[in-house]
C-alpha cells in the first residue's frame, strides 16, 4: 500500500487491526521528516515494524519522490544485524520456503560485514530480497529504523515463511577486460593489474568515449561505465563507482574483492529496458502462486541513467504482474543467487513475487 501523506498512513492504521502482523515500511527521502513521529505513533499503538528511508518509492509504473509504502507481514523473526552480531534463536532448517526481507544502510562502509553476518546465521536455507536504504544526495545519515529509533551502519531483516520467486537482471554489457584486482579494501578499489585503478579505468573510458576524464567529472561518465565482477556460470555482479578518493582510488557502493576478475561495462537505455522485460517475464513464467505480492528494488543510478525513460522500465515490469508492484529505489540491491548465496548488486533490478499466506 502507498500513502502520499503521513495523515493518510495514520488513517490506514486507525482503520485496521494487526494482531500478529508487523509492518515493513519504506519512506521516501522527501518524507523522511515523518519518521520520528511515525515511530512514536506506532509504538503508542503497540504495532511492531521495521523500515528504511529510500531515495524514492516505486508504486506500479510510477516513481514517487514522497510518501510511504507499507507491507503487512507475519514474520517468524524480525531483528537487527550489526557487524558480526545477530540475535537469532530460530532454527532455519525447520522453515519451509522462507524469505528474508532485508533493509540495510546502503552507504555503510560495513555493508559487507552486515550481509556476511546475516548469511552466516541464516545460510542458503532462505531466499534474500532487499535493498540499501539512504538519501538521494548520498549523505550518510541514519536511514534504517525500528521501534527503538533510527540508525546507520545496521541491517534489519524480517523472515517470512513464504516462498518467493526471485529475479535479478541488469542489462549491462562487457566493454573491456578482464582485469585483475591487485589491491582493494572493501568498497575501495586501489589497483588493477598492479596499476592505479583510476589510471586503468580512465584509459579505457577515454579510448572508448573520446573524452578527457578527470576527477571533477568522474561521476558523469562513471555512472555509464560500472564494473562487473566475473561469476563463473552466472552473469557479472555489477559494482557502481561513485567517486574518487584523495588518493585517486575508486570508491564503489559495495565491495570489490581482492584477487577477483572484473570487467568495465557499458550499457544503453535499450539494453537496460530489455532487462526489465526479461526479469518480469521470467518471474511471471516461474510463479506458481495465484495470490502473491510483488516487491521491487531498483537501483537509484539506473533511474539517473534512464532519466525520463525510467518509468518505461517500471511499466515493463508492472504490465506483467497482476498485483500492484511496490518497492523502492535503493542504494545497492540484495538478492540470493541461484546457488543460495547472498549477494549485493548495484545498478540492477531485483524483483520478488512472494506467495500470500
Amino acid at each position: 500500500m502507498y500513502f502520499k501523506t503521513y495523515e493518510g498512513f495514520k488513517n490506514f492504521v486507525e482503520c485496521n487491526t494487526f494482531y500478529d502482523e508487523e509492518l515493513i515500511i519504506f519512506v521516501a527521502d522527501k518524507s523522511s521528516s515523518y519518521v520520528d513521529g511515525l515511530i512514536g505513533y506506532l509504538n503508542s499503538k503497540s504495532i511492531r515494524f521495521m523500515g528504511g528511508i529510500f531515495p524514492s518509492l516505486l508504486v506500479g509504473a510510477q516513481n514517487k519522490a514522497e510518501g510511504i509504502v507499507v507491507q503487512r507481514a507475519k514474520p517468524v523473526l524480525t531483528t537487527m544485524v550489526l557487524p558480526f552480531m545477530m540475535r537469532c534463536n530460530l532454527d532455519v532448517s525447520m522453515l519451509e520456503n522462507a524469505t528474508a526481507v532485508v533493509i540495510a544502510d546502503g552507504l555503510s562502509s560495513k555493508i559487507r560485514e552486515l550481509t556476511d553476518t546475516l548469511y552466516g546465521k541464516l545460510g542458503s536455507g532462505v531466499k534474500y530480497i532487499g535493498g540499501g536504504a539512504g538519501f538521494a544526495n548520498m549523505d550518510h545519515k541514519p536511514c534504517v529504523f525500528d521501534s527503538k529509533g533510527l540508525y546507520k551502519d545496521v541491517l534489519m531483516v524480517s523472515i517470512i515463511e513464504a516462498e518467493t520467486i526471485l529475479g535479478v537482471k541488469h542489462g549491462w554489457k562487457r566493454l573491456s577486460g578482464p582485469f585483475y584486482v591487485t589491491e582493494s579494501n572493501e568498497n575501495i578499489l586501489s589497483e588493477i593489474d598492479s596499476e592505479n585503478a583510476f589510471e586503468v579505468y580512465r584509459h579505457v573510458i577515454e579510448e572508448n568515449e573520446d573524452i578527457v576524464l578527470c576527477k571533477e567529472d568522474f561521476f558523469t561518465y562513471a555512472k555509464d561505465h560500472p564494473f562487473g565482477i566475473s561469476q563463473e556460470g552466472d552473469s557479472d555482479i555489477v559494482r557502481d563507482p561513485i567517486k574518487l578518493s584523495d588518493m585517486k582510488e575508486i570508491v564503489c557502493v559495495a565491495d570489490i574483492p581482492k584477487e577477483s576478475d572484473i570487467y568495465i561495462l557499458k550499457g544503453d537505455a535499450d539494453t537496460l529496458l530489455e532487462s526489465s522485460i526479461e526479469v518480469s517475464q521470467e518471474c511471471a513464467y516461474n510463479n506458481p502462486h495465484e495470490k502473491y505480492r510483488v516487491l521491487l528494488f531498483n537501483c537509484i543510478s539506473r533511474s539517473m541513467f534512464l532519466e525520463e525513460r525510467f518509468e518505461e522500465e517500471l511499466y515493463n515490469i508492472q504490465k506483467r504482474m497482476e498485483p500492484i508492484v511496490f518497492g523502492a529505489l535503493s542504494i545497492g540491491e540484495i538478492a540470493s543467487t541461484n546457488s543460495g548465496n547472498l549477494v549485493i548488486h548495484n545498478k540492477s533490478i531485483v524483483l520478488g513475487l512472494m506467495a500470500e499466506i
